[in-house]
């Protein structure tokens, strides 16, 4: 049979798979004595044994019955067939004499599906929180989202701020000994000091934003040494960004506060023309309260602070801004306390019933110049305003002051005071006060 009319054989059983050895022409002659080629397998046969288009791969031989032609194929009379995955079925055109078997394709997990089943399995071990613990979480990742998007802003990448996981091996390796370094910078040995400097050296703004890296870097700083006020050029471009984090603002004031002027000038020039918003920020108000104790009489912070006084009013009433303008009336210049005490007086018994204001009101009776004191005493220290001060609940803090103070006549309104106790005593703050100056037995 040549091979053409083989294909057209082959073709007539378009439901079977056919598997068949090749005999060399020399020996077709034995084929109907010896009777072992290969065994083709009727569909029609096996439909109970295995499925369409599978083959067994070992196969009993058969004596094949007289042939009237060589063949290339024989039907045996019996093949046992074990399950066998399914083949591909053969090309119409024959181009393949052995079918192949597909891949199943077979999906993987993302790395992404990966991290949340194991994170989802943490979560499932992992003891639920405290409703103040996890109001700190949130804080805290809210003050790493807000760094992160800052710095992505400016084109940088930086790993999360208070998390510990910070991505360079070197950063890591210095979190690990954080205890010898410590115990290095601590030691007085000048050697030993200057080995941990290195060892920091060219990752201070990284460790500054870290929960323990930030506590490291101070230490540095306390050193005194040369190659420690070196360290600080790596924070040079980021004292904005470091005012507001919850652990560079420690950085950032330690540098105030300990190195010299030439050392830590660039904090104040880093927040010109950024001082009235940052003065209101929980963590940056700090930053200018350390200028004023360490720094106050310099050209660059007298700038700032004239800078932050054109908003003083609002600055007395704000949560943090208060700090500040406190900080200016107990170690600003002389001027400068003069612009406070004029708005006060402005408005004074106003701010001396408000919550933030009223610790203002106070400093200004000790800080100020004396005919500002003078001034400020004259609206204060009459015996109807004491009492009303008396009734609020932040005005009394101050109404205690007066009472207290040799320059105000308080006799009168303490009477006046003594005979509305009853009165007093309803409310919490009114209690405080009675007990305070001696009124009320605790």
């Amino acid at each position: 049979m040549t091979m053409t009319e083989c294909n057209t054989e082959m073709q007539s059983f378009p439901q079977q798979v056919i598997v068949g050895i090749l005999v060399p022409a020399g020996q077709m002659g034995q084929v109907g004595q010896v009777g072992q080629v290969g065994p083709a397998c009727q569909m029609g046969q096996m439909s109970g044994q295995m499925g369409m288009g599978q083959v067994a791969p070992q196969v009993a031989t058969f004596p094949y019955q007289a042939m009237a032609a060589p063949a290339i194929y024989a039907k045996p009379e019996y093949v046992y067939m074990p399950q066998m995955a399914q083949l591909a079925p053969m090309p119409a055109d024959g181009s393949s004499s052995f079918p192949v078997t597909p891949r199943s394709p077979q999906r993987q997990a993302s790395p992404e599906e990966t991290d949340t089943a194991t994170t989802a399995e943490e979560r499932l071990e992992r003891p639920r929180l405290s409703t103040s613990a996890a109001r700190r979480m949130r804080r805290k990742r809210a003050a790493e989202r807000a760094a992160q998007a800052a710095l992505e802003h400016r084109g940088e990448k930086v790993a999360p701020l208070s998390a510990g996981r910070v991505k360079s091996d070197s950063i890591n390796s210095i979190l690990e000994n954080m205890d010898f370094l410590r115990s290095q910078l601590t030691s007085g040995i000048t050697d030993e000091v200057q080995k941990a400097l290195v060892t920091i050296q060219g990752h201070v703004w990284q460790l500054a934003q870290h929960a323990l890296g930030c506590r490291l870097v101070q230490l540095a700083l306390e050193t005194g040494c040369h190659e420690a006020a070196l360290l600080t050029r790596e924070l040079h471009g980021h004292v904005q960004e470091a005012a507001v984090s919850p652990h560079a603002n420690y950085v950032i004031q330690k540098v105030v506060s300990t190195l010299t002027w030439a050392a830590s000038s660039f904090v104040a020039r880093e927040l010109v023309n950024s001082c009235a918003r940052l003065a209101r920020h929980r963590y940056a108000c700090r930053i200018f309260c350390r200028l004023q104790e360490f720094c106050g009489n310099r050209d660059l912070t007298l700038q700032l602070i004239d800078e932050l006084l054109v908003e003083a009013e609002d600055l007395c009433r704000h949560n943090f801004g208060h700090h500040v303008v406190q900080s200016v009336l107990e170690h600003g210049h002389e001027k400068h306390r003069k612009v406070v005490a004029n708005i006060l007086k402005a408005d004074l018994l106003s701010f001396a019933k408000h919550r933030n204001a009223s610790y203002l009101v106070e400093k200004a009776l000790s800080y100020c110049a004396v005919e500002d004191q003078r001034a400020l005493l004259s609206q204060l220290g009459r015996t109807d305003v004491i009492v009303d001060l008396a009734r609020s609940q932040f005005g009394c803090y101050v109404a205690k002051s007066l009472l207290q103070d040799e320059r105000v006549n308080g006799q009168e309104a303490l009477n006046r005071i003594q005979a509305l106790a009853h009165d007093f005593a309803r409310t919490r703050h009114g209690q405080r006060l009675l007990v305070e100056i001696g009124l009320l037995q605790e």
